[in-house]
């Protein structure tokens, strides 16, 4: 009996959890790079991914980014694969989400990627402004 009782807390906080999430999603485009970044939060909790994708025809050789919003930045470096033009950010979360969805949206609206490449053809970089639709 105390089991099911356990069973049906548990279900109750979950979905609890889950009917207040809010997901936020901006982008942005430069001359060679698309990005996306989205916030997914709850009034206790903010999960963000994202990522950049190369449109150019050259091959990538290498390749580091540096997010910067509101929250906090997140920067990376990659040498990609033959042929790979995606590139993940990663997912990230912290226990201090912005205080309503307009100031998340706000936030994503001030968010910004700076990329740099290089490829067979010499060095790069974009900087993109990214943009809640």
């Amino acid at each position: 009996m105390l089991r099911k009782i356990v069973i049906l807390l548990f279900t109750m906080i979950l979905l609890t959890a889950c009917s207040n999430q809010e997901t936020i999603k901006a982008t942005g485009e430069g001359d060679l790079w698309n990005a996306h970044l989205i916030y997914e939060m709850t009034d206790t909790y903010l999960h963000n991914r994202g990522g950049i994708e190369y449109t150019g025809d050259e091959e990538l050789l290498y390749v580091t980014y540096s997010v910067v919003t509101d929250e906090g930045g997140r920067t990376g470096e990659r040498e990609p694969q033959e042929n790979q033009t995606a590139i993940s950010f990663g997912t990230g979360g912290g226990n201090n989400p912005p205080a309503t969805k307009d100031e998340a949206i706000k936030s994503l609206n001030h968010a910004t990627v700076e990329i740099k490449w290089r490829t067979n053809t010499g060095e790069y970089e974009e900087l993109i402004n990214f943009k809640v639709n």
